[in-house]
């Protein structure tokens, strides 16, 4: 083999394993988290977010490292679920996020916006209160308190006053307060606490039960006031 020819094998040699590289590199690139999660969303641009939703899951399976976390990507999942209707699957999606991820990372509280996004859209406030309270985390039910129910509160404890009493009766949220003066268990038509009851010599049995905007109601508190004589 003559020294011209073999430099021209080495150097086709160089050029095959150049090439080889190269398409193994952009094999490579396209299989990426990045790549997909990229393609994912242009797919769910154009509404194909069934197409959108297995483009992630590609993404999960990947094998190549990338900026996004497997939280990060289950909640694209999550999103694109919803958006496709799906949202019993979202809901789920959303939930292992949150059980994979805690208090302060961001993820968390991407998590807890889609499930209160998809518990709302489905009107479905009885367990979204549940999730909620089942949380245990004080963060998350400061955050959205209004979706959550509590017992209202008299003021004033119950027992005998020597004079007439200006009673309160607080509640949290967005709502209303329901109440009765004589033991019966109040309903929506009873009186709508609008400010202080003004308390007159006698006796009181109160019940009251708060109603939040969502319609879920609070259990009902029972107060026995006894007023005497000024």
């Amino acid at each position: 083999m003559t020294r011209k020819l073999r430099a021209a094998l080495l150097l086709l040699l160089f050029a095959l394993a150049l090439a080889a590289a190269f398409f193994g590199y952009r094999r490579k690139l396209a299989g990426s988290r990045e790549v997909l999660a990229g393609k994912a969303a242009a797919a769910a641009e154009e509404g194909a977010y069934a197409e959108a939703s297995k483009l992630i899951d590609r993404a999960l399976q990947s094998s190549e490292d990338g900026s996004f976390t497997d939280e990060q990507l289950y909640l694209k999942k999550a999103e694109y679920m919803q958006k496709a209707g799906d949202n019993d699957q979202a809901l789920s999606i959303a939930m292992r996020v949150v059980k994979d991820t805690h208090e302060g990372q961001q993820e968390f509280d991407d998590a807890w916006e889609r499930i209160v996004s998809i518990c709302t859209e489905e009107e479905e406030f009885g367990k979204l209160a549940t999730l909620l309270e089942g949380s245990g985390v004080e963060s998350v039910k400061s955050k959205y308190y209004n979706y959550l129910v509590y017992d209202p509160v008299f003021r004033d404890p119950p027992g005998t006053y020597e004079e007439s009493l200006v009673l309160y009766i607080e509640s949290q949220g967005e709502g209303a307060v329901f109440y009765t003066l004589d033991g019966t268990e109040p309903t929506e038509k009873s009186n709508l606490y609008s400010g202080p009851i003004t308390l007159r010599p006698g006796i009181y049995t109160i019940k009251a039960f708060f109603i939040n905007r969502y319609g879920l109601k609070s259990n009902t508190v029972t107060g026995a006031y006894k007023i005497t004589e000024d």
